[in-house]
């Protein structure tokens, strides 16, 4: 993979790319991004302009019914369609943040490594994930103790549905949700990503967009983000140690060192197997039990007073039968992916030492010798390869 806009950025520093130009998009993409994003900031605080603006930013289509009795009852927001202008410029915010953490962070880290073409690839993709798994875990739990999720125990997956309408923090969660994954797909081309590694990146974030916006139409909030926080929990141990190992690759080769890697990769072992146990049983207890008592023979839009607004109730036994089926697969297919890594691993391990065992029994002529150290780095890297990270599909 060529090195990040960032890194072109600085090398090309004499040669200005023309007004424009792809050249010029790429490498300026993140201050093109926050540049229309400022002007909508200041297009809030005009008043010709703040009614407009502030819908960029701001959650649309409250359903609260106010009481004048009682005023703390927080606003509560539906979806609607202009979650759209939302979901523009929270893409945008999305591609600047990338852009910052790659140019100030991961491009200072990776130029201390000595890295292949495609484990610096990989690098990046990992460092770029990783903060976003760790923010929408802290995200998470923190509705999770706002909003009270497990103090009444599991039923709070499932009581009160449909739910008129979530909080706006919670709002903003599945906003950001897919606007992070929206903004997957422009930043295929502006990080000019390798041509081999753009399959299985446009899987894993197709996967992802289609199943949390099915999850935030059809209103079953409460138990995705459950769902989500426990999923991006195994991607942040799984993708903590894939960085692990290219920083050990680059910068030390000791046996305590990789032996300490070890530990990282069976601790993301555990925590998967746990992690998949805890999905399937949240997915069955909800959609097999919990929904059962409130279900509808088929699906309701309700109308509401406020901005012309519905309710909707999704709760029949058609979609609780196909979204359990459906999470089941996924969940089913995470962890074939998972058996298949590893599997994928032993056997590129049995062919190194194999090829080892037989240089140092039999002496190899030189350009012999060159050809057996280039299989077993190419052992090394298809060990960890995208397939960890391909098998990253939304629960």
């Amino acid at each position: 993979m060529p090195p990040p806009a960032a890194v072109l950025k600085k090398k090309g520093a004499s040669k200005n790319p023309p007004f424009f130009s792809q050249e010029f998009l790429i490498q300026n993409h993140g201050d093109i991004t926050s540049g229309i994003l400022m002007l909508l900031a200041v297009g809030t605080i005009i008043q010709a302009t703040s009614a407009y603006c502030g819908a960029f930013f701001g959650p649309r289509h409250n359903v609260t019914q106010f009481d004048s009795f009682n005023t703390s009852t927080p606003p509560l927001f539906n979806y609607g369609y202009k979650d759209l202008a939302m979901l523009f410029a929270y893409t945008l915010v999305c591609i600047t943040v990338h852009a910052i953490w790659q140019e100030y962070v991961l491009d200072k880290i990776y130029k201390k490594l000595h890295l292949s073409k495609a484990k610096i690839a990989k690098f990046f993709e990992s460092g770029q994930l990783i903060l976003f798994y760790v923010v929408s875990v802290v995200w998470a739990l923190m509705l999770f103790n706002n909003e009270e999720y497990f103090q009444s125990g599991l039923s709070y997956l499932w009581r009160d549905y449909p739910y008129t309408g979530m909080t706006a923090w919670t709002k903003l969660y599945f906003i950001v949700q897919l606007s992070y994954w929206l903004h997957n797909y422009p930043e295929l081309y502006l990080q000019k990503v390798r041509k081999e590694d753009i399959p299985s990146r446009l899987v894993y974030t197709s996967l992802y967009l289609i199943t949390i916006l099915y999850a935030y139409l059809t209103r079953f909030w409460r138990i995705s983000i459950v769902l989500l926080t426990v999923h991006y929990l195994i991607e942040i141990f799984y993708h903590a140690s894939r960085l692990a190992h290219f920083y050990v690759t680059g910068k030390t080769t000791s046996a305590s060192t990789k032996s300490t890697l070890e530990y990282l990769f069976k601790i993301w072992n555990a925590v998967f197997i746990s992690g998949r146990l805890i999905s399937v049983v949240l997915i069955w207890l909800t959609f097999w039990f919990g929904l059962r008592s409130t279900s509808v023979d088929k699906i309701s839009l309700t109308p509401t007073d406020q901005d012309g607004v519905l309710i909707s109730n999704f709760n029949t036994p058609t979609v609780r039968f196909f979204t359990l089926v459906v999470s089941g697969a996924l969940q089913f297919w995470l962890v074939w992916n998972f058996i298949q890594f590893h599997m994928k691993r032993r056997r590129e391990r049995a062919l190194a030492q194999a090829a080892a065992t037989s240089s140092l029994k039999v002496p190899s002529k030189p350009k012999q010798k060159q050809q057996n150290t280039t299989d077993g780095e190419t052992a090394e890297q298809s060990a960890f390869s995208s397939t960890g990270h391909g098998n990253k599909k939304n629960n």
